[in-house]
């Protein structure tokens, strides 16, 4: 299983060529998100009230899981961040705790646009991060 990150459901919904590409690639593959995506979208949305883009993300999410993040994601995502701390390289909390997600559900890779979390894979190499165009593209 494959998690997608905020960046690249956001990608899709822009019409992003290239994540259309990889919609068509992942096809038959188990694929989820996390709570912390319906999060950081759903935050997008009511602040700038866009109804349109809400019943769109509302249907595509309804197509896949949605992880949660619980005690086990927790403890991992304490450990990705205390590792990181140590050698220097703190990232965006939230980043830390979709890889606790991930790691707490046995998922491989996180599929991303966000270059931050690159730096994952330094402290934890049970978990691929695949990172489209190493584009940051926030919320």
């Amino acid at each position: 299983m494959k998690i997608l990150d905020t960046s690249v459901i956001i990608g899709i919904l822009r019409g992003d060529s290239e994540l259309k590409k990889l919609i068509e690639k992942l096809k038959g593959e188990e694929v989820a998100t996390t709570v912390l995506t319906y999060f950081e979208i759903f935050s997008r949305i009511y602040h700038r009230n866009l109804k349109n883009e809400e019943r769109m993300v509302r249907r595509m999410l309804r197509l896949m899981p949605i992880l949660d993040f619980d005690e086990v994601a927790a403890d991992k995502a304490s450990e990705i961040m205390g590792k990181l701390l140590k050698i220097g390289k703190p990232i965006n909390v939230i980043d830390a705790m979709i890889s606790g997600i991930a790691l707490a559900n046995g998922i491989e890779e996180i599929i991303t646009k966000d270059g931050d979390f690159k730096v994952i894979e330094e402290v934890c190499d049970e978990l691929k991060i695949n990172i489209l165009n190493h584009q940051i593209l926030r919320p």
